[in-house]
């Protein structure tokens, strides 16, 4: 039984009570809840219908791939009553559904999963999942709920359903012939539904053939081989009975085609063909699995070449038509689909390694004294054999050496628990790492604790410098190798040089529940900035946004060094048009003296948690697009932080900052301003969006100093510029809270206070380090008249600093005959030379408080370090 991490034990109850969930307090957003059907044949159009909240007067719904379209279907009027003389009313579509759309995908649609969002009156809502299939797709067809109601479909069908309640049962029946393998799969979370469906197939004589449920979280997959010719019954049902509603939708798909269960290696190259070795059922060609099984059931595997994506770009994305849930959010692939009589198969990913790939050998290699050589760097690809194994590998490195360590499985989709360590046999396997466990010394963090929950059971990378020159081992481990073995159990291990690097996720500033976008004139839109930071990768991040329509703009927002969020705002103008489309976030870094662009990654709220400020995990996922919708009702206010008149206390004064550059320890005041559109002014409450996930733990502290009120606007903040702050640009991302009166519709009968948000645009402030390096006091010999003396300066470079380091003599006041020419510290290096020189009539004896002051050059301005020496001259 696989451990649960305690952060998954979270998030398994917010996936349970998210059920009750209700529209949070504000203004009018659209949430859409639910999409029936959830899918349509590529090529064929079918009648969708939508429910929510706040998805008033619909306009149309938006997908991710523009060969899908809706038409609105307007309600039919209501039928005119004889008895009345007065005609009926109008027909009006309810606030929160249900509506009705003709939906219609091209025949060119890849099969695979796309978002769909509704647009209203409000903006547009977050996505849910619409299925493009190849196959017939039929709706359940109530009642279905015992065997003599069975639904009668053929091999080869997908039925969209619904989970109406906590007992009811779906029954569907098809015919099929001796010895043919059926495979019945019923999509449930995969396509953002609350089921957790459990799939029984019985005989036509009740006798119970197959059964699965939790394939993969709320999924089931069951296959048989038909005994005889006749008909078999599918009975579909919520496990435990105890959960059912219209957000309980399903797809069951029934049908003769491929079925992949596993890839391995799951990792290859960037645009390297490869052999790689699928594991499932009803492979075209395939053979049996060597005896391995699922559920009882025999796999089949088929060895097949793939030929990845080549270019730089598609090997730092994650391009896959299917659900990405955060754990696998972060990593880089595409996806695989193989083709067999029966049609497609499901769509599996094969992600991207960051080295040269190389296979475990089959044999041996379980035992230390067998370890299995590799020559690094490398990324090896391997699965647990036999139960109870632990892999072992040896390689060779030179003593300096960084190297990292990074095992990678559930991160791949495998639900294992691995662990690594890392010996230095030639000293009595003395462990160099500890035991590197998800849950051990050396926490995996997450990209946010309930927002965007990343944490998985991989063991964080560890990096190593390596002591001696000579041989080192590598154990690789699994908690589960008593009970899961096989491709099943695959993990791929790098072993290599630090690679420093980042991705990052965007998403709608909601964290609690799910949202799209609904922008006011006059006032901002909010999205959160999430960064991964890799092999020790500290500079600072630029965010930049491409494709914002007329009247929107933002100005760029700055991930500062060692941190991890900030917040984008959007400023939208009084005179803004109506806009509903998607943009794109991108993300740029400076590694390696070269600059990096990646692209954010959108996500969203999948399903919200009803208990918000808990730090329970919310379900959430990768999104295809990143939406902004602008409408024409205006904002209540906005705040700004007025940088050009910020004061830094320097000397125990307060004096003006023509910039916000500042050194270390330094304390900023900065005005703040709430300027309101309403004429109905309230108090505002502002506080500062944390950088790091622990406020504490960041390099600028925010204090709030004085809180705008109605009848005086102005307000304050203090930045604390920590004196270990990590030099660089850094952005403040302030944000204001206000209770203001509303009045949802044009009848005034909806009204009340409800809380509104705004957000500063972000302060940037530029830390300068007092320090780049920590000088060793040097030793200078005693220096005879006309002589000269090497003197070797050694320093400890901070911050990460590769620059050159200029060195100069300055001998005490009042001396003189003593001198040094300036001397330079290469850039990456640490240790220099001066060369002392006693003049032939230089006055001999002690000369005590001569400086060397070691300059580095940091955005500009050079930052001094200066180390006394005391110097003898001696005839």
């Amino acid at each position: 039984m696989r451990r649960l991490l305690p952060g998954l034990a979270a998030f398994a109850f917010c996936a349970s009570v998210a059920i009750a969930q209700q529209p949070p307090p504000g203004l009018p957003s659209p949430r859409l809840h639910n999409v029936f059907p959830a899918g349509v044949k590529a090529g064929e159009s079918v009648e969708v219908t939508t429910n929510g909240f706040d998805i008033e007067e619909p306009t149309g719904l938006y997908f991710s791939h523009p060969g899908i379209k809706a038409e609105f279907v307007p309600p039919e009027p209501p039928k005119a009553d004889p008895k009345k003389k007065d005609a009926p009313p109008a027909a009006k579509a309810a606030p929160n559904g249900p509506h009705k759309f003709k939906v219609s995908a091209d025949a060119s649609v890849p099969p695979g999963v796309y978002d769909i969002r509704f647009v209203g009156k409000w903006g547009v809502s977050n996505p849910r999942a619409f299925v493009v299939g190849n196959l017939p797709e039929v709706n359940e067809k109530e009642p279905n709920n015992d065997v003599p109601e069975a639904q009668k479909v053929e091999i080869g069908t997908i039925v969209n359903g619904i989970i109406a309640n906590p007992t009811d049962v779906d029954y569907t029946v098809f015919s099929g012939k001796k010895a043919q393998r059926v495979i019945v799969s019923c999509r449930a979370s995969s396509i953002d539904s609350k089921a957790k469906a459990m799939i029984e197939i019985y005989s036509a004589e009740g006798r119970k053939l197959a059964i699965n449920r939790n394939y993969k979280d709320g999924d089931a997959v069951a296959d048989l081989v038909l005994p005889a010719d006749g008909d078999y019954f599918v009975r579909l049902f919520e496990f435990t009975y105890q959960t059912g509603s219209p957000d309980h939708v399903y797809r069951l798909a029934i049908s003769t085609a491929p079925w992949i269960d596993a890839v391995f290696p799951t990792a290859i190259e960037p645009g390297k063909p490869t052999s790689v070795t699928l594991f499932g059922r009803n492979l075209p060609g395939g053979s049996p699995a060597d005896g391995l099984v699922l559920d009882g059931r025999p796999l089949e595997k088929l060895t097949v070449t793939i030929t990845p994506p080549a270019d730089a770009q598609a090997a730092s994305r994650l391009t896959l038509r299917d659900r990405i849930e955060p754990g696998t959010a972060l990593q880089d692939g595409f996806e695989y689909r193989l083709k067999g009589p029966g049609g497609e198969s499901n769509a599996v990913p094969i992600y991207f390694t960051h080295e040269k790939l190389a296979l475990k050998k089959n044999a041996g290699g379980t035992k230390a004294e067998g370890a299995e050589a590799i020559t690094t760097p490398c990324e090896v690809a391997g699965f647990i054999a036999k139960k109870g194994d632990r892999d072992w590998y040896s390689f060779e490195a030179k003593q300096g050496q960084e190297v990292v360590f990074e095992l990678t499985a559930e991160r791949h989709g495998i639900a294992a628990d691995f662990f690594l360590n890392v010996y230095n046999p030639t000293n009595k396997m003395q462990n160099l790492s500890g035991d590197i466990d998800d849950d051990g010394s050396q926490q995996t963090s997450s990209l946010h604790p309930f927002g965007f929950y990343t944490r998985t059971a991989d063991p964080p990378a560890f990096k190593l410098t390596i002591p001696a020159d000579g041989k080192y081992l590598v154990a690789v481990g699994s908690h589960q190798a008593s009970s899961l073995t096989g491709p099943r159990s695959a993990y791929t291990l790098r072993v290599g040089p630090p690679k420093p690097d980042f991705r990052a996720v965007v998403m709608p500033y909601s964290r609690f529940y799910q949202t799209g976008s609904d922008a006011r004139q006059g006032g901002v839109e909010a999205y959160d900035i999430f960064v991964q930071r890799q092999d020790g990768f500290n500079g600072p991040i630029d965010v930049t946004v491409e494709g914002l329509p007329k009247g929107v703009t933002a100005k760029p927002l700055v991930i500062g060094p060692t941190t991890y969020w900030g917040v984008l705002r959007l400023d939208i103008a009084a005179d803004a048009p109506a806009f509903t489309g998607a943009i794109t976030v991108k993300t740029t870094a400076t590694i390696a003296g070269k600059p990096v662009t990646r692209e954010a990654r959108p996500a969203s709220v999948t399903w919200g948690n009803p208990q918000p400020n808990q730090n329970i995990p919310v379900v959430a996922r990768l999104d295809q697009s990143l939406m902004l919708a602008v409408r024409p009702e205006k904002a209540f206010f906005k705040i700004d932080a007025d940088s050009t008149n910020a004061t830094a206390k320097i000397n125990n004064k307060d004096e003006k900052l023509a910039k916000l550059i500042v050194p270390q320890g330094t304390k900023v005041t900065v005005p703040v301003k709430v300027a309101w559109i309403s004429p109905d002014k309230q108090n505002v409450v502002l506080a500062a969006e944390p950088m790091v996930q622990n406020p504490q733990n960041s390099p600028i502290l925010v204090q709030i100093t004085t809180q705008p009120t109605k009848d005086k606007p102005e307000g304050a903040i203090v930045l604390d510029v920590k004196a270990n702050a990590y030099p660089g640009k850094y952005s403040i991302n302030l944000r204001g809270d206000a209770q203001v009166p509303f009045v949802r519709d044009t009848a005034g009968k909806q009204k009340g206070n409800v809380p509104v948000r705004s957000f500063a645009q972000p302060i940037e402030i530029t830390v300068l380090p007092t320090s780049l390096a920590k000088v060793s006091t040097p030793q200078v010999p005693t220096l005879k008249l006309g002589m000269s003396a090497d003197v070797m300066i050694k320093l400890e470079r901070q911050y990460d600093y590769a620059g050159e380091y200029k060195v100069t003599f300055v001998p005490p006041q009042g001396t003189s005959g003593v001198s040094a020419a300036e001397a330079t510290i290469p850039a990456g290096q640490t240790d220099g030379k001066l060369v002392f020189k006693a003049a032939a009539d230089a006055k001999p004896g002690a000369i005590n408080g001569g400086l060397i002051i070691v300059t580095a050059m940091h955005e500009g301005k050079p930052i001094t370090h200066e180390t006394k020496v005391n110097i003898n001259v001696a005839k």
